[in-house]
């Protein structure tokens, strides 16, 4: 029994259909067994009378959807319960006299009709959505001509040849098996249904019909004289199949049988199998076992052996045409991203192998693209429309191709143009700079205008170079690529060998920076703010150090990135965090009228994404005691315009909790005066592209003075960055800039160093001295 039989099973009102079933199993016992003495006689009308009202009630309470097929089994049953005591009353079993009364038969037919049309619009309910399931169909042919063919065999032909019956009641019997027939094709019909659920009221529906096809095939032998039954187990198939109804109809998965499929299975059922099979050696065994026999009867037997031969060679067509199909789509699919149709890098590998083989003089060319900030879109939009909008990037790149260059997407947001036949390296460029332009002209997606912006990477392979492969290509491509997206991205890169050597270099950085933490190589310095009017220090900046005991001193800038790409900026800057707040607290004990120091911490985008931040802030502050108020956490400006919308709600939290937030680079590539007001942040930091030429240039200052009249409006502090001479020092005093950072006033130091630098430049914090009088 599987899950889901389980659920179905314990299932509100599931119970009333179990109390049914047991209680009417009781009496069918009772009844074989002799039990009931006189009265037996009445137990299928009983079972038959609460079979009708079981059914009505199970209706009436679950209310399955669509409910014409339920009703008419309703009626069906009524008038087999009219045809059955009717039969009891004129005694009709057995009669095959003239005199036998119709009337039994004239209500029963009519019920046949009602059950077969309920079946039929069970199996369209059923259908799946877009699907005929003709396999389905194929199969309960060729059951029905299995069944069909017995019918056939052993009762419709002897009853036929009975010339003492009346031709009515010959024709009765005859009809009673094509009913019959007809009934076990829509019930295979429904019960190969590829959908995978088979809910509990639906198998009991195929045990109605079991039972009431047994039944019928008893009383018709027993009618027929052409068996001998104990009468009392002539009736008990049909009180099994009112039992079996009344279950169905009072089970609450009653609601599911008249559904569509929910999805159809990856394969078959094995009894489906061995039930066709069987049913194929049927007609041919059925008609070897049988001796002489006349013209007609041959002529039938032969049209319904031709019938399930064309049948089955049918299906069988059908299977080879899937299977042959199955195995095009899965070639395909090996070959072909599902998304956006195109290649994928399994199809580059072929394709550039093979134009490798045969290349001659020929130049390919291979041009490797990747969506600049693809991710930052994803996670402002969903990733829905992102699917979208490289399934539109996708078929820009085909629409803008040369003929007979390939296309594919290798990746999430890559995609690798093959080309051959390029002629020199400018030629190769202006391939690459018009499919890169292409794409400038934007997107609209979902009513969503996207701007969008690719690096470039291109690899050649000439007639005279070395043999290589297509892996190398597309090694060399990427990594073409990478240095296009350094150079700032929407750029393109041609490789060469001294790209390979940065790649191993970079590897080496990567892998050396995997253990620099654990070996103590990190650490920090210090840089001081000052306060404009004065110079007097308010905060230091925290900035991450490595010193290689064999590489020496790294920048930043060059392992920074790394960390970030790898992802190991998470555990680095979770130490940033603990050890600046370490520092500033010692800072203050260290040195007097310090307690309003505060220190700024650098945050990055991979930090902002990882949902501990507010867990390593917390721990931070807490397990060095120092108060919220003493961090300032670092963004540049455009990380937070960027991801304002996701990161808006992380900041508005950590200002809660008294950290203060400031906003690096200001100033840079964004309307960020349009936006200023909208930022929730205490401080902005004045790029120092800005303060260079503040002293020279007009347009420097009127920007400047513009962002610090509506910072101040906003009550946001503004701080000038790369203060290098006193003339800017003096010039942004005099515009009304908060606080500076630079040269002009300090280098970064290490903490040993920061004593000496706050007792060279003196505390903001520090209270001023004042001369009282002496009126003695």
């Amino acid at each position: 029994m599987t899950d889901a039989d389980m659920v179905e099973e314990v299932q509100p009102g599931s119970r009333w259909a179990l109390v049914v079933a047991v209680a009417g199993a009781a009496l069918l016992t009772a009844d074989v067994m002799g039990l009931l003495g006189t009265r037996s006689r009445e137990a299928l009308v009983v079972l038959g009378g609460a079979g009708l009202v079981a059914a009505s009630f199970g209706i009436l309470r679950h209310r399955p959807r669509p409910v014409w097929p339920w009703l008419l089994q309703i009626l069906a049953l009524a008038l087999f319960l009219a045809g059955g005591a009717t039969r009891v009353e004129f005694g009709t079993l057995g009669d095959l006299s003239a005199h036998r009364s119709l009337v039994p038969d004239m209500l029963t037919l009519p019920g046949y009709v009602l059950l077969a049309t309920s079946l039929v619009g069970l199996a369209r309910c059923r259908r799946p959505p877009g699907s005929s399931d003709l396999d389905a169909t194929l199969d309960a042919v060729i059951a029905s001509i299995a069944a069909l063919t017995v019918a056939w065999v052993y009762l419709i032909n002897p009853a036929l040849s009975e010339q003492h019956v009346p031709v009515s009641t010959r024709l009765l019997f005859a009809g009673y098996p094509a009913i019959c027939v007809f009934l076990v094709a829509f019930g295979a019909r429904i019960a190969f249904s590829s959908g995978t659920d088979r809910p509990l009221a639906l198998r009991l529906l195929f045990v109605t019909l079991l039972c009431t096809l047994a039944g019928e095939t008893i009383y018709m032998l027993v009618d027929a004289h052409i068996a001998r039954i104990d009468p009392r187990f002539v009736d008990v198939p049909f009180g099994l199949a009112y039992v079996a109804l009344m279950s169905g109809f009072l089970h609450p998965s009653i609601r599911e049988v008249s559904r569509p499929v929910r999805r159809l299975s990856s394969e078959p059922r094995r009894g489906r199998f061995v039930f066709v099979a069987v049913a194929l050696c049927v007609p041919a065994v059925v008609t070897l076992s049988r001796g002489e026999r006349g013209l007609p009867d041959r002529v039938i037997l032969a049209g319904v052996v031709i019938a399930c031969t064309a049948t089955a060679a049918w299906r069988m067509f059908r299977a080879l045409r899937q299977h042959a199909r199955a195995e095009a789509r899965m070639a395909h699919q090996a070959t072909h991203d599902a998304l956006t149709g195109l290649g994928n890098r399994t199809s580059v590998r072929d394709h550039v192998d093979e134009l490798l083989s045969q290349s001659g003089d020929e130049t390919i060319a291979l041009l490797f693209l990747d969506l600049d900030r693809f991710r930052l879109l994803n996670d402002s939009f969903g990733h829905g429309l992102g699917d979208e909008l490289l399934t539109a990037v996708g078929a820009r790149l085909e629409d803008n191709s040369r003929a007979g260059d390939l296309v594919a997407r290798v990746g999430g947001d890559e995609f690798v143009i093959v080309a051959r036949g390029v002629r020199e390296l400018d030629h190769v460029r202006e391939l690459a700079e018009r499919t890169r332009l292409s794409l400038s002209r934007g997107f609209r997606v979902r009513d969503v205008e996207i701007p969008v912006s690719a690096s470039v990477g291109v690899a050649l392979h000439r007639a005279s170079d070395p043999a290589t492969s297509a892996e190398a290509m597309l090694r060399d491509a990427d990594i073409a690529m990478y240095r296009a997206k350094d150079a700032g991205g929407d750029a393109v890169a041609v490789f060469d060998a001294s790209m390979r050597q940065r790649v191993e270099d970079r590897l080496e950085l990567e892998n050396e920076l995997r253990h620099a933490l654990e070996r103590g190589e990190l650490h920090l310095a210090y840089q001081p703010i000052v306060r404009s009017q004065d110079g007097r220090i308010t905060s230091l900046e925290a900035l991450l150090r490595w010193s290689h005991p064999r590489l020496g001193e790294i920048e930043p800038s060059m392992f920074v990135p790394i960390a970030e790409d790898t992802g190991l900026i998470v555990d680095i800057g979770a130490w940033v965090l603990d050890r600046a707040c370490a520092d500033l607290v010692a800072l203050r004990e260290m040195v007097d009228h310090s307690d309003q120091l505060c220190v700024a911490v650098n945050l990055s985008a991979r930090q902002l994404r990882d949902n501990t931040l507010l867990d390593h802030v917390a721990r931070s502050l807490l397990g060095r005691g120092l108060p919220a108020s003493g961090l300032r956490l670092e963004l540049t400006e455009s990380l937070v315009m960027e991801n304002l919308a996701l990161i808006s709600k992380l900041l508005v939290s950590l200002r809660s909790c008294g950290v203060r937030i400031s906003v690096d680079d200001f100033g840079t590539g964004y309307s960020s005066l349009a936006t200023l007001d909208r930022l929730p942040v205490d401080e902005v930091k004045i790029d120092k592209s800005f303060v260079d030429g503040i002293a020279e240039h007009g347009a420097n200052t009127t920007l400047v003075s513009a962002i610090v009249a509506i910072a101040e409006s906003l009550g946001i502090t503004t701080v000038a960055e790369g203060v290098e001479r006193a003339e800017q020092a003096d010039r942004l005093q005099a515009l009304g800039c908060d606080q500076a950072q630079g040269f002009l006033f300090s280098t970064p130091v290490a903490f040993e160093e920061l004593p000496g630098v706050i007792s060279r430049l003196g505390l903001a914090a520090a209270p001023a001295l004042s001369v009282v009088p002496d009126t003695a």
